[in-house]
């Protein structure tokens, strides 16, 4: 990394820091290049007797560097698309006030949002309640009341506000063609991991994911709604990826894996997914059960240092590809971190399926 940090140092400091850095082909006049160096190599570091091209000292860090980049293109699409999308809106709304013939698009925002906010129910301000307890600071549900009607109606605003923006998208046939950028991708091999979809799809999700992670089992909700509106042309893959400051989660991957062995693997993933506090050895017991397995096979199964040797074989491949944390996905080699909305896949499976024509 030391490289690196010189490197991005250099770019943040002004010219009288870069005493220590040495331009590309003009190195001071004390440091001639040796006849030894290679004429036409990205020579980056040479010394009496020896030298370091650029691969040399990055291609082992070639996944990480490339999972940077990639992490930094997709920002800098996230903010444009965000960007391009919040002006359409904008200028769709505008449109919208002056076909209903409204003054401005608050009249329009006042009638067809605010004014379409119902009052906030009593089991929304309890579950309000439940969810602020710590900044309520002890108050009870009566003294709250006001704050909590506020962001009930809130969110309900906010709820109405979407709605509504996605049924004018529809109405003026809106839609955002930003051109997709050219990201880094990462071989990331399938391995003989549980897959669902077909073998030739043009897109395939590997996902790098682990049990006892909540936003392992958010991420499922986006990845429901992939298989559903892309069904035929997307394999999905679950690779482990246990952390270390969750037990639970490598015998919840081996129980998953050992019903896998009598094709029972995405019963008992789903049933697991659904709920990550119950991973007892009696709670993969009654979900194998549930699922159909043969108890005593899976038991038996579950003994088998191989299992977890599997496991283990995941995660290095894991690290190998520049994962850290989970959920963890490659969409075609594209690398995205972390329980990301629909729309986020959407954008890049899109572009993947018009790349591919």
């Amino acid at each position: 990394m030391s490289l690196l940090i010189a490197l991005f140092a250099a770019c943040s400091q002004d010219g009288a820091e870069r005493t220590t850095l040495v331009a590309p082909g003009a190195p001071p006049a004390a440091l001639v290049a040796p006849a030894w160096a290679a004429e036409g190599m990205d020579v980056v570091a040479y010394w009496q007797g020896g030298q370091l091209s650029y691969d040399d000292v990055t291609g082992p860090m070639k996944p990480q560097l490339n999972q940077m980049l990639a992490e930094y293109m997709m920002g800098r699409y996230d903010a444009e698309y965000q960007a391009v999308q919040s002006a359409m809106d904008e200028k769709i709304l505008e449109a919208e006030a002056k076909e209903q013939k409204l003054a401005a698009v608050e009249e329009l925002l006042k009638k067809e949002v605010s004014d379409k906010v119902a009052k906030a129910t009593e089991p929304e301000i309890d579950e309000a309640y439940q969810m602020l307890q710590r900044k309520l600071r002890g108050q009870s549900k009566e003294e709250a009341r006001p704050t909590l009607e506020a962001a009930v109606g809130q969110k309900k605003a906010g709820e109405r506000y979407m709605a509504y923006i996605e049924e004018l998208r529809t109405k003026y046939q809106a839609t955002v063609q930003l051109p997709f950028p050219d990201v880094p991708r990462i071989d990331v091999s399938v391995d003989d991991d549980p897959t669902v979809g077909p073998a030739d799809a043009p897109i395939t999700i590997i996902q790098f994911a682990e049990y006892q992670c909540p936003y392992c089992g958010k991420a499922r909700e986006s990845l429901d709604r992939v298989e559903k509106q892309y069904e035929g042309k997307v394999r999905l893959v679950f690779r482990d990826f246990p952390l270390d400051f969750h037990p639970r989660a490598v015998p919840a991957a081996v129980a998953a894996n050992c019903a896998g062995k009598q094709d029972k693997y995405w019963p008992v993933h789903n049933a697991i997914m659904k709920d990550q506090q119950s991973l007892a050895d009696a709670d993969l017991l009654a979900i194998a059960k549930t699922a159909g397995v043969d108890i005593a096979s899976w038991e038996e199964c579950r003994k088998d240092p191989a299992m977890e040797a599997e496991v283990a074989k995941d995660l290095d491949d894991g690290r190998k590809a520049g994962v850290s944390g989970t959920p963890a996905f490659f969409i075609n080699g594209i690398f995205i971190n972390g329980a990301q909305p629909f729309e986020k896949f959407k954008a890049i499976i899109d572009a993947e399926l018009k790349r591919k024509g």
